[in-house]
């Protein structure tokens, strides 16, 4: 087990009580975990699967680990980036559910697609867009979300408190330019799930 892993479930033991977030190896916990609709034992839960994604994905010595994207919601893990062979996304796919705990696997990594420079920023571009009319949406929890843009294709993986919340993000996502398709792997709350989660007050900025 790593020290990252161990350190996760120490703060997982302790409730994530601390008001002010926790940086543990360039990741935030804290009042940051705790503040998503899924709950804070749910989003150190999911943490620990990541973790042990990347592991494997580390220990099988994969060259190109870094442009591999892994999110986990609620134990379902989605994968992305882009792969030279076939091979190469089979063997991802199998080492992701074959790990502990991993309920359903969506592999959307990308085989023989080139990936220039300039693509790569494009992506970011996109990426950033997304997130700030996301993050300026009064009506969007942001912090129920991860995203990732590749060859201007958009995947976006969360928790969305209602259908209303679920339609605005893909339209934000659908409409900013250079987008060229949206995969949706966003989950709608039922109203008995979203009372019984820990929500923070919407951080948006907008009145």
């Amino acid at each position: 087990m790593t020290r990252l892993l161990t350190m996760l479930l120490v703060v997982a033991s302790l409730g994530l009580s601390a008001c002010a977030p926790v940086v543990v190896g360039g990741v935030v916990t804290g009042g940051y975990l705790a503040s998503q609709e899924r709950g804070a034992k749910n989003a150190v839960w999911d943490l620990k699967i990541k973790t042990h994604v990347m592991e494997r994905l580390t220990n099988a010595n994969y060259k190109n680990i870094a442009r591999i994207g892994v999110y986990v919601l609620q134990g379902d893990v989605l994968l992305t980036g882009i792969v030279q062979t076939q091979d190469e996304f089979d063997k991802i796919g199998d080492l992701a559910r074959n790990t502990p705990d991993v309920k359903e696997v969506f592999n959307k990594i990308q085989v023989g697609t080139g990936y220039t420079a300039k693509a790569y920023a494009d992506d970011t571009w996109i990426s950033t867009q997304i997130k700030s009319r996301m993050f300026a949406a009064k009506d969007v929890f942001t912090i129920n979300y991860d995203l990732e843009t590749v060859n201007a294709e958009v995947y976006i993986i969360g928790l969305a408190s209602s259908t209303a919340e679920y339609e605005r993000v893909l339209y934000i996502a659908r409409t900013t330019k250079g987008v060229k398709n949206v995969h949706s792997y966003v989950r709608v709350l039922s109203p008995n799930e979203v009372r019984s989660y820990r929500v923070a007050p919407n951080p948006n900025p907008e009145p």
